[in-house]
């Protein structure tokens, strides 16, 4: 029990020790309002708004610049850098070329396929021209008429294979 005495008494002091200080502080930096009172009224300062990427450029364009001498290339540099220029221009009218080519392969395959298409379609139509003709004798009677669809359709149906498994 004394021991919790004694801390509570060592608190105690610690607590008055700082109340003290801080009323010294606040006597020290007392403030007269006399020393601010002005009569012209208060403005609210005015802030910049800056980007950070125009303020990094300032900031950039404010350092003096050395002016850095620019090394002559040497002749074989010239020459070899002439080349690696041609070699580039050759590659790419190359990659041109080999474009222009896929580009016309892939027309020539797009035209087959819309000349297959346009001749299925005909076939169709000329199927259906031949079955109207067929039907379009007055001297048949209804059943004729539609067994001969029935053949038709028969025949345009394509065979199911069955398969060797039956889901059940």
């Amino acid at each position: 029990m004394q021991d919790l005495q004694d801390l509570q008494d060592l608190q105690n002091k610690k607590i008055e020790e700082l109340k003290e200080k801080l009323q010294e502080l606040n006597n020290k930096n007392t403030v007269s309002f006399d020393e601010y009172d002005t009569e012209e009224p208060l403005e609210k300062p005015k802030i910049k708004k800056t980007n950070k990427k125009t303020s990094l450029l300032e900031e950039t364009e404010e350092k003096p610049k050395k002016e850095r001498i620019k090394r002559e290339r040497t002749e074989k540099q010239k020459l070899a850098f002439e080349k690696a220029r041609q070699k580039m221009i050759e590659n790419a009218e190359l990659r041109k070329k080999e474009k222009e080519s896929e580009n016309e392969i892939k027309k020539q395959e797009l035209e087959e396929k819309v000349l297959k298409k346009a001749i299925s379609i005909k076939k169709k139509e000329i199927k259906k021209k031949a079955i109207l003709e067929e039907i379009s004798d007055d001297s048949e009677d209804v059943e004729t008429i539609k067994k001969i669809v029935k053949k038709i359709e028969k025949k345009k149906e394509p065979k199911k294979e069955e398969s060797k498994f039956k889901f059940v």
